[in-house]
């Protein structure tokens, strides 16, 4: 199934028959500002596995997840120096992925001995709006695939994405095309701050 989305995603019905799928336990492909993602809702241990066997990673690899806007973040997260908050409140929304202690509400399946999760609130209307919709975050991660060269790249069509993923999907959101460069990655856990991956997000602050 494919649910078009303008990128303001306006369409109201829309929004809902998608964040429907997502409640009941459904993986969905859905843009987001570093190309598309698998997504599905952060209550739902069979979907977050199912997103794990999609992304073809071991479960020891961290998860992201998706927030509507900076004020969420307090929920899902343990600890949070002033600095870090201040650093995210600057730049979000936008397109980085930052590192944070995981809190209780964060399933331990998402970081197992490892205590960090990967937080976004990106720039793109459509995945904010979502979890808005949804009421909970929505645990991510990139579509990717290899060119003929073996490069890792990020799908960006979601034509493609249906194509190649079509029946492990409950639904592609069709944004448009997005744009093939990731996230930056930034881990606030500790002082100084480390930049993990420089992608789109300007790295002066850090």
């Amino acid at each position: 199934m494919r649910i078009e989305l303008d990128e303001w995603a306006s369409q109201g019905r829309e929004v809902h028959k998608a964040t429907t799928v997502l409640a009941k336990g459904g993986v969905l492909a859905i843009p987001t500002d570093s190309g598309y993602a698998f997504a599905c809702d952060l209550n739902s241990g069979k979907a977050i596995e199912r997103l794990y066997d999609l992304k073809q990673s071991p479960r020891s690899h961290p998860l992201s997840i998706i927030l509507s806007d900076v004020d969420a973040i307090g929920r899902y997260t343990s600890y949070v120096s002033s600095l870090a908050y201040r650093t995210m409140k600057r730049l979000l929304p936008g397109p980085y992925t930052f590192i944070l202690e995981a809190g209780p509400e964060i399933p331990k399946r998402m970081h197992k001995k490892r205590r960090e999760i990967g937080i976004r609130v990106p720039m793109a209307e459509i995945p904010r709006r979502l979890a808005e919709e949804l009421g909970r975050p929505l645990v991510c991660a990139s579509v990717r695939t290899t060119n003929d060269e073996g490069e890792e790249m990020f799908v960006i069509d979601a034509v493609e994405i249906e194509d190649r993923y079509g029946p492990k999907l409950d639904a592609v959101v069709d944004g448009g095309r997005g744009l093939a460069n990731p996230t930056t990655v930034v881990d606030l856990t500790g002082q100084p701050f480390e930049v993990l991956r420089e992608g789109q997000g300007s790295v002066e602050l850090f």
